[in-house]
């Protein structure tokens, strides 16, 4: 059954996504040998004509964070089959429609962001309420990959349960001997990667070494950074002090570590540490793949107590809400995502030699990940049992189905299922224990490298917006208006890469106004927010603020709908673009009601549930959730009345 899964999963993948790609592609214009940006204004910095294969690299390294893994991990509770429907028929249909059309939007407007293309058609208004929402987004992204990152470096795995001897000597133990510092090894990992990260960068991108060196250094880089936490694993104490656990002190130090990483040059880090978890992505896909294809083969269908086709009960049980709309919210990345959107208007849409590689990156870009998604579906089947699974992820409704676990206490962790998944199906491959032990190693690796590479380019896209939103708000004053103009200068061009929004370009006849001269207490707070660092610590003040909200289940159903909700507005964006040049939008506006439906009826009902005076409820969520509603509203009326208001027309760039 799973191989099936995986073989039709492809073909599906591959066929209709050629002719749904196609079709787009004839729908919007796409012209092979009209100039891009990156021909047009190659600047050898930002603008940078490249190979298609190569920015596909990128882009998917961009967008391929955990949610393709965590989403299907948390929503299988409904059942394998609606999270496998919803994950080919959103990836096709809805997913890579998005991505396809931001990548192109962007290329066909110089570049820019998707909120500085909504500020061409909608206004001011509508791009500051924008850029609040993006704000929001971050934060709550940010949020999600820090805990879920925090919880993978502490995660620990009962030595029995990888079936290990008790006198093994490959793997270090806790103090009692009982459980496996299995995150302790992704810590070490991270850290040496982290440590190294600049060389390579300073070799790749300074110096030009030539690729196929750096991708060997960064293979041996990877190699022994999960050597050395095999041998060297860190392990921080359950409970550090009084009221700071490891787990919160993990948090902190990858805030502290990301507050710098966001402040300087983006070779020193972000770039660096990108380029060498890259290999560590695709190795792991790839051995992930070849192990699905080998148990599958050897094991057959899965076994009775496997996790079932359907289970709407349960699933409503433990996600605390019907299959619609939360398990479409839940499983984010794997279907669609707005963030990708920022992606394809930041630096994707700069390196493309064509508008062919529009739609192979965006459309093909996206296919991938939801295979990625697919294949995680299919290990959770062959790795766990339905028990087992409820047990580690949603222990109050296994408690109530399996009144023999009344006594069993087990915290929720999602990164743990997912690496014991991932272990027992390459055991069912390979045949023996070591091989259950290494591949729940790998499953930790895999996803820790997702997941602070996305951390990383989250938290510098947070302090991009906050400079934008300064720039917007103060670029009148003199303080910055030097950096208004600058920004102006730059044709039509995000000021920064990832997803930076810019100032619309002053017309070459056009004066700009003479600045408002400052002094003072209001002069030296607009040089302190001008700081990049000031910027830096309040991405990740917001970051922290969420973070300590609540844990991952509390976060990511707010997580989803709000990324799922800027993939609807992307989507619309893109029908009005498409209607002022005359084109048809059916095939763009149905996915974009379908999604809008689906978050606001999530966000409504989260609304409820985190009433501050309800059980349960969550002040910091609720607020959160009601300024992502209202700035919704406002967005969605300004994009209604521009629908109404304008008659189409053929845009200025054809």
């Amino acid at each position: 059954m799973v191989l099936g899964i995986l073989v039709a999963s492809a073909v599906l993948l591959i066929g209709v996504g050629k002719l749904y790609s196609g079709f787009l592609s004839r729908q919007f214009g796409e012209d092979v040998g009209r100039p891009t940006p990156a021909v047009r204004l190659n600047d050898g910095r930002d603008y940078v004509p490249t190979p298609t294969p190569v920015v596909f690299a990128h882009h998917f390294a961009s967008i391929a964070g955990a949610g393709p893994i965590v989403g299907p991990v948390l929503a299988i509770c409904y059942g394998w089959g609606p999270a496998v429907v919803w994950v080919l028929v959103g990836g096709l249909f809805v997913g890579a429609v998005h991505d396809y059309l931001a990548t192109y939007m962007s290329t066909r407007n110089d570049g820019q962001s998707i909120a500085t293309i909504a500020r061409r058609l909608l206004g001011r208004g509508p791009f500051i309420a924008l850029v609040l929402f993006l704000l929001v987004i971050l934060g709550l992204v940010c949020a999600v990959f820090l805990n879920l990152s925090a919880t993978a470096l502490t995660s620990l795995l009962p030595l029995a349960r990888m079936e290990l001897p008790a006198d093994q000597t490959l793997f270090r133990l806790t103090e009692d001997g009982t459980n496996v510092v299995i995150g302790g090894i992704a810590s070490t990992s991270v850290i040496v990667i982290t440590l190294v990260a600049p060389l390579i960068g300073w070799l790749y991108l300074k110096r030009k070494v030539s690729v196929w060196i750096c991708s060997m250094l960064a293979l041996g880089i990877c190699s022994l950074s999960i050597a050395a936490g095999v041998y060297w694993p860190v392990s921080l104490p359950a409970q550090v002090t009084a009221s700071l656990t490891g787990t919160d002190l993990w948090k902190l130090i990858l805030a502290a570590y990301v507050l710098i990483a966001a402040g300087v040059p983006v070779w020193i880090f972000l770039q660096s540490r990108d380029f060498i978890n890259v290999h560590i992505l695709y190795i792991g896909m790839a051995a992930l793949m070849v192990t699905l294809g080998v148990a599958a083969i050897r094991t057959g269908p899965p076994a009775n107590d496997g996790l079932p086709m359907m289970d709407l009960d349960t699933g409503t049980l433990a996600a605390k809400g019907l299959i619609w709309p939360f398990l479409f919210i839940t499983i984010a990345c794997g279907a669609v995502s707005g963030f990708h959107s920022l992606c394809a208007g930041g630096t994707t849409s700069k390196q493309l030699d064509s508008e062919l590689a529009a739609r192979r990156i965006g459309y093909g870009g996206m296919l991938l990940e939801t295979f990625l998604a697919v294949c995680v579906i299919c290990v959770m089947m062959l790795g766990l049992t339905r028990c087992d699974y409820l047990l580690k992820l949603y222990p109050d409704v296994a408690r109530q189905l399996y009144p023999e676990l009344a006594q069993a206490a087990e915290k929720p962790n999602a990164v743990v299922v997912f690496a014991l998944a991932v272990g027992s199906a390459a055991k069912a491959a390979f045949g023996s224990s070591m091989a259950m032990a290494i591949g729940a190693v790998a499953g930790m690796v895999l996803l820790e490298g997702f997941l602070v590479t996305t951390l990383d380019t989250a938290v510098r896209l947070m302090r991009y917006l906050l400079e934008e939103i300064w720039r917007e708000l103060f670029g009148r004053y003199d303080v910055f208006a030097g950096k208004s103009e600058a920004a102006e200068a730059v044709v039509e061009a995000p000021a920064g890469s990832g997803g930076v929004p810019a100032a619309t370009p002053v017309g070459p006849h056009d004066a700009p106004p003479r600045p408002i001269v400052t002094s003072g207490a209001f002069r030296t707070f607009l040089r302190f927010i001008g700081f990049y660092w000031v910027n830096s610590g309040l991405a990740v003040g917001i970051t922290l603020l969420f973070a300590f909200s609540g844990g991952i289940l509390k976060l990511w159903p707010m997580f989803g709908a709000s990324n799922q909700l800027l993939a609807a507005m992307t989507l619309g964006l893109g029908s009005i673009w498409l209607l002022r040049q005359g084109r048809r939008v059916w095939y763009v506006v149905w996915p974009a009601v379908f999604m809008l439906a689906t978050t606001v009826a999530a966000l409504v009902q989260m609304l409820m549930a985190n009433l501050p005076s309800a059980q349960g409820g969550n002040p910091v969520l609720f607020g959160a959730n009601v300024v992502v509603i209202l700035l919704t509203a406002y967005i969605v009326f300004c994009g209604v009345r521009e629908l109404l208001g304008r008659q189409p027309v053929p845009a200025a760039a054809d």
